[in-house]
């Protein structure tokens, strides 16, 4: 039944991951080389890197018998992955692992978006001298200066974030009169910022609000996640009725515990 539930809840959880991940979708995709180390036939990767809804195929590698790699282009942020070896999903040894949402074990990759600007172009070839008359030939013996050095032309790298006491002018300009060019520039530079980080993923996992995955069995229920354990928790109302819970666990046995209340609707 264990394996059941597991199976059924994992895809309810990989609809939702890719939200709970944090993911900068406002820089460009880094090529990310994901590998397979294990051997097989058919190997395939997928994850919140394709939004769990398709697989990418990896090709065996010339030289390095088992290993099978792919080049993916991933935005920069923390992504879950697995591996689909001959059928079979699993998790790569030479990845690191961890346990998301649905307490399905996954490999998780760190997608670093100053990785994209590691690739230096190749260097010009130098322009053919001409022989300079020997009049001039003193002056070769003068010490050469370092040549200054090239870098890649790419994203210019931004100094590290500080921490200032100055309040930002824009946030100033928002309490001036709707009608004035300040608070109109106000409204338009705060629509351009990045939304604030969502609340934990755990936070909307509860046991109470969470569908049952077979209606017609209760002992098929979705294993409850970790951070949940020995807090109370309360459901949104429903009917007029209130359930306020509590779950505890003992070795491998969660016990959930539930209290009903109706809740009046008649004012004093």
């Amino acid at each position: 039944m264990t394996r059941k539930s597991s199976a059924l809840s994992a895809t309810t959880v990989d609809e939702e991951e890719g939200e709970e991940l944090r993911v900068d979708k406002t820089r460009p995709t880094v090529p990310t080389k994901l590998e397979w180390r294990r051997g097989g036939d058919k190997i395939y990767v997928t994850g919140t890197i394709f939004q769990w809804n398709r697989k990418q195929r990896l090709h065996p590698v010339e030289g390095s018998p088992g290993c099978f790699a792919a080049t993916i282009h991933i935005l920069p942020g923390t992504h879950h992955v697995r591996f689909l070896v001959d059928g079979i999903m699993q998790t790569s040894p030479d990845l690191p692992t961890t346990v998301d949402f649905g307490n399905n074990l996954v490999n998780y990759i760190e997608v670093n978006p100053d990785d994209a600007l590691q690739v230096i172009p190749p260097l010009p070839a130098p322009a053919p001298t001409e022989a300079k008359p020997a009049a001039h030939a003193h002056e070769e013996h003068k010490p050469m200066e370092p040549p200054e050095q090239t870098r890649p032309k790419g994203k210019e790298v931004l100094p590290l974030e500080s921490y200032r006491n100055p309040i930002p002018a824009y946030l100033l300009d928002f309490d001036q009169p709707e009608d004035s060019p300040a608070y109109q520039y106000a409204v338009s530079a705060i629509e351009k910022l990045p939304n604030p980080p969502a609340l934990p993923g755990f936070l909307s996992k509860p046991v109470l609000n969470a569908a049952t995955l077979l209606k017609d069995d209760n002992s098929v229920l979705n294993m409850p996640n970790h951070t949940i354990l020995n807090h109370l928790a309360t459901s949104s109302i429903k009917n007029n009725i209130l359930a306020v819970s509590a779950t505890t666990r003992y070795r491998n046995k969660y016990v959930t515990t539930i209290m009903y209340k109706p809740t009046s609707t008649e004012e004093g």
